[in-house]
């Protein structure tokens, strides 16, 4: 696997599954899965991450093992998702909530938060726009699922609202991170997509966002959540972006590639 990865973005694909590793501040663990390294089979090979696709759930349960005892080293015991609904319900994560079972996934939202030593949070996606904010004194972080209906409804920003409200920390204090996504090359949408984001009041007069050609539009995920994220008050040198695109190259699950029928890579965050 041959990456050009720039800081703070670097790849562990030494046994068990492959991700990437993001250099967060002391007691935070942060990353992105890839698809290698993993243990499931056909069109979930290797890493899948989700319990919903259809895969074999001891073979998920292995690959969420092996990726804690890489990223954990033992200090986190299970990962807690999330019913994603493409919203931008918040919802914060307490040591009680431990205790679920990992196979059942918390109750609906979009993002979730957490200042709770031992909890590790994640999103899983094939294709959406995973994001990673965390405070840069590492005491809270929250964990993001930015499709392209979550972006139009601000999902990011509410989290970063969440973050100020919850755990009273300012914009400034905040560090966000772009994991593999769908890319402009490969995500063609329609006009009215175009026109929904057109009206949104953070990309007025903003450009870069959308391209047009014959073909018709391709939206730019990360670009609108870097703008809205500068619009609630981010610092550009707070932004991170790692230039993967699921859907052309090969190292990531593609919902649109692989016509649906795929596992899912998870973004997580935790505080040890």
């Amino acid at each position: 696997m041959s990456l050009k990865l720039k800081y703070p973005f670097s790849l562990d694909n030494q046994s068990g599954p492959a991700y990437l590793r993001v250099a967060v501040t002391g007691p935070l663990v942060a990353g992105f899965s890839l698809r290698s390294g993993g243990e499931s089979r056909g069109a979930f090979a290797a890493a899948n991450m989700s319990y919903s696709v259809g895969d074999d759930a001891a073979l998920v349960a292995e690959n969420r093992r092996n990726l804690l005892a890489k990223v954990g080293g033992g200090r986190f015991t299970k990962i807690l998702t999330c019913k994603q609904v493409h919203g931008r319900r918040c919802r914060v994560v307490s040591g009680r909530d431990i205790e679920a079972p990992e196979q059942l996934a918390l109750d609906e939202a979009d993002a979730l938060l957490t200042a709770e030593p031992g909890v590790l949070l994640g999103v899983l996606t094939a294709d959406c726009l995973p994001l990673i904010i965390a405070d840069k004194k590492g005491r809270a972080a929250a964990v993001v699922h930015a499709g392209w209906r979550g972006l139009a409804k601000g999902v990011a920003a509410a989290a970063v609202a969440a973050l100020r409200h919850n755990f009273s920390l300012a914009v400034s204090e905040l560090a966000v991170y772009a994991g593999p996504a769908i890319a402009p090359c490969c995500f063609a949408v329609g006009s009215e997509v175009i026109e929904r984001f057109h009206k949104l009041p953070e990309l007025n007069g903003a450009s870069g966002w959308y391209r047009q050609s014959a073909a018709g539009f391709q939206l730019d995920l990360v670009a609108v959540q870097k703008a809205q994220l500068l619009a609630a008050g981010l610092a550009e040198a707070d932004f991170h972006a790692v230039n993967i695109c699921t859907c052309c190259q090969d190292l990531c699950f593609s919902y649109r590639r692989d016509h649906a029928i795929t596992g899912r890579q998870l973004a997580f965050v935790g505080i040890s």
